[in-house]
């Protein structure tokens, strides 16, 4: 009898010792994006209050012309990071807005990005540009293979359009490229499960 329980403590802790690394992916999405090949669509963490105007605005670099992230927005960046490192999600690519409070938050949470025009705030891009440009993002998603995961840094009105869902700040929407240029949207991870 003790021998048995020897034996079983030992096979517990072994098996113990196999799961130490990324946590265990209780959250079916964060499991989702575990498995890799998906993308996140990712709305900036929160950022300052700003005139309407400021909030538009796109400087050529200068971030002291721009809505910028609170102090606690770049602490949900941090977290955000820190999520994806702990639940094992792999990273193949970073795509971010040119606005700085998107660039801010990829460079926070992930190290860094690539600036890509298409997913500039949706009100303020050229009018005559907007369709064809979501149009870039939706085929982006929608080709999209792994291994790994995309991220889109963006904003609330380019995920609603894209995705229909309304998303608060520091939340991300994931897809599912379904292997013929479209997604499925498997659910949104609200801010407050990773911070």
């Amino acid at each position: 009898m003790t021998r048995r329980f020897t034996l079983a403590a030992m096979a517990g802790l072994l098996l113990a010792g196999l799961t130490v690394g990324p946590v265990q992916a209780k959250d079916p999405l964060w499991a989702a994006l575990a498995e890799g090949g998906k993308v996140a669509m990712v709305r900036h963490t929160e950022s300052e209050e700003a005139e309407p105007e400021r909030s538009l605005h796109l400087s050529d670099g200068d971030c002291s012309e721009e809505q910028n992230l609170s102090d606690e927005g770049r602490a949900q960046a941090r977290a955000l990071g820190d999520a994806i490192r702990q639940h094992g999600v792999q990273v193949a690519e970073v795509l971010t807005s040119e606005f700085c409070r998107a660039r801010e938050t990829a460079e926070l949470g992930f190290g860094g990005a690539e600036g890509w025009n298409a997913l500039n705030l949706l009100n303020a891009l050229p009018v005559d540009d907007a369709d064809f440009l979501l149009e870039d993002v939706r085929d982006r998603i929608g080709d999209f293979r792994g291994p790994g995961n995309l991220f889109l840094m963006t904003h609330r009105p380019n995920i609603n359009t894209i995705t229909f869902q309304n998303v608060e700040a520091g939340s991300l929407v994931i897809l599912q490229p379904d292997g013929t240029g479209g997604f499925d949207v498997l659910g949104e991870i609200p801010l407050e499960s990773y911070y």
